[in-house]
């Protein structure tokens, strides 16, 4: 290969990295060769047997063999798929333009990521308390941006192991639940609630926080922030298995489920949080679906009074095929939301088991959300199990429903930031009519547009979050239902217009389930969930209004 050393680094001259071309097309009657190289970031790649098994075929291949392909490369890649053969595939540097990483240490491996690494530096990519020269809010503390690039680093780790299993077809795996319940993933996406339980864990060793923070330091800032990393770097169907039930059932079960024999609640709640059980919200029928009040599903007493018999359906509860606790809505009385009651409901408990079953349906997102059809038929639930008083459920679900629908523009947020970075990094990287895309005023525009969108998203969802953090939890149901319920309007109207723009970004890529557009499909198939589910844009805006009429000066005129 004519290759020679320096610092035990095996080196390429242009002259001798031009000499490694492979077979030569039909009829070029240039000299071939027995291997072939390209070189990417100063870095030397052998891909001579390689090329047979590349995705896009061995000519594109060919066409740059024994040359320099950055530019080509990013052209088509994003760096993780350097990353992730270099191991296999690298056999040296260039002797100009190696790498000062590769010289410096004499090794051809990359370096590992610190976590302050994975800041991007991309304008606008971060939340302000990450960003340089930004003066901090109030709000925010040195403990918050430990957190926050703790848990990216975490969760980046694991990043492969996430994409295997939404591209797979699979389900999150118990084990996989266990691993981030250690790791106090799943505390960190129940909030404040459950902190009392995860610090007794924290204490017995049995669960670490990121940033290593006490459970009992843990604040809505935190929990704001890990919604938001958990969207950015977890693929969604993956997210919404791991989190996507539990976090708006749990904090519930926390709360409200104070009728349990002693400790069990505590017991509950310790096994969901290490990933041992799992619970979803089960709300949603097919005659109610945002319309809570109209919902169908029934809780008779039994003869003998120690029991609910259950009997109904429940439909697109996300991670209900995996749950082993449901926060179930009921009907225990009469007519609309006067006669609602919250039940939870142990599918495992010996009584319960033969009256529920569950059922995948196939949606739009990926098959590790898990979301079902649950049936209860003749479900017999032991009466401790009622949350709150019987037929006074409706009022602790529309309470869960503020946390609920947060947590939901937290994700939002954290999502199209990320797609945002994207968009930038394409237009600086794409090439189109001999230009950048970043040079045409039309894709500046666009990228105006979407800054301006989750930046002054930022700062509602920041307001709204302080608000949470320090008004009384009995006046946030009063004060802050609507104006949460505007914030979720707002957020899912934003995120369809960052999904709107990002396609048109990145063409057909944005409609290709793999390479370097596979996030912004994601985003443009499943963007309708977070407009939907916990309460539709229409049903938000109407109450939104109609909880600020209720305070309507009636003296106010014109």
């Amino acid at each position: 290969a004519g290759a020679s050393s320096t610092g035990g680094l095996r080196t390429f001259t242009r002259e001798e990295l031009a000499r490694n071309v492979g077979a030569r097309f039909a009829e070029d009657d240039r000299p071939s060769s027995t291997n072939m190289y390209v070189a990417v970031d100063g870095y030397v790649y052998d891909v001579t047997k390689f090329a047979a098994l590349h995705p896009g075929g061995k000519a594109v291949l060919r066409m740059v063999a024994g040359q320099d392909a950055t530019k080509e490369f990013y052209a088509l890649h994003s760096r993780e798929v350097l990353e992730k053969y270099h191991k296999k595939l690298c056999v040296g540097v260039l002797a100009k333009g190696a790498p000062a990483v590769a010289v410096a240490q004499g090794t051809l491996e990359l370096p590992d990521k610190s976590a302050e690494d994975l800041v991007s530096m991309v304008p606008y990519a971060e939340i302000p308390l990450l960003r340089l020269g930004w003066a901090r809010q109030p709000w925010w503390t040195d403990s918050h941006r430990e957190f926050l690039v703790s848990m990216r680093k975490i969760l980046a780790d694991m990043s492969s192991e996430f994409f295997a299993i939404e591209k797979g077809g699979e389900y999150v795996t118990s084990e996989l639940q266990q691993r981030l319940g250690a790791l106090g993933i799943l505390a960190v996406m129940n909030g404040i609630s459950v902190m009392g339980v995860a610090q007794r864990l924290h204490e017995e060793g049995k669960l670490t926080m990121p940033g290593g923070l006490e459970p009992k330091h843990f604040d809505l800032w935190h929990e704001y922030v890990a919604n938001q990393e958990l969207a950015r770097s977890v693929p969604v169907g993956v997210r919404n298995g791991i989190s996507g039930g539990m976090a708006i059932s749990l904090p519930a079960i926390a709360q409200f489920a104070n009728n349990l024999p002693s400790g069990q609640k505590d017991f509950i709640v310790e096994a969901i949080l290490l990933g041992t059980k799992r619970s979803c919200l089960a709300i949603s029928e097919p005659h109610a679906g945002s319309d809570v009040a109209k919902i169908v599903t029934v809780a008779k007493k039994s003869k003998c009074g120690r029991y609910y018999i259950v009997n109904g359906i429940k439909k697109w509860i996300t991670a209900g095929m995996n749950a082993d606790f449901f926060s179930t809505a009921v009907r225990t009385g009469g007519k609309d939301h006067g006669g609602i009651s919250f039940l939870l409901i142990d599918k495992n408990h010996p009584m319960t088991a033969k009256g529920v079953s569950v059922k995948h349906i196939k949606t739009s997102d990926a098959m590790a959300a898990a979301t079902a059809w649950v049936y209860f038929d003749d479900a017999y639930v032991p009466v401790e199990n009622l949350m709150g008083k019987e037929n006074g459920g409706f009022k602790l679900m529309m309470a869960n429903f503020n946390h609920e629908r947060w947590l939901i523009c937290a994700g939002c947020m954290g999502g199209i930031r990320g797609i945002l970075q994207e968009c930038f990094l394409w237009a600086q990287q794409r090439e189109v009519f001999g230009q950048k895309l970043i040079k045409q005023a039309v894709i500046r525009h666009k990228l105006g547009r979407m800054i301006a969108g989750v930046e002054a998203l930022e700062g509602y969802m920041e307001s709204i979050t302080y608000q949470m953090a320090n008004m009384d939890p009995m006046a946030q149901m009063i004060q802050l239902g609507g104006a949460i319920a505007i914030l979720k309007y707002q957020t899912t109207r934003t995120m369809t217009m960052i999904s709107d723009e990002a396609c048109q970004i990145f063409g057909g890529r944005a409609l290709t389930a793999s390479g370097m557009g596979k996030n912004v499909e994601t985003i443009q198939r499943t963007f309708k969930f977070a407009s939907i589910l916990g309460g539709s844009e229409e049903i938000m805006a109407d109450l939104g209004v109609r909880q600020a009429l209720m305070t309507f000066p009636p003296d106010a005129k014109l």
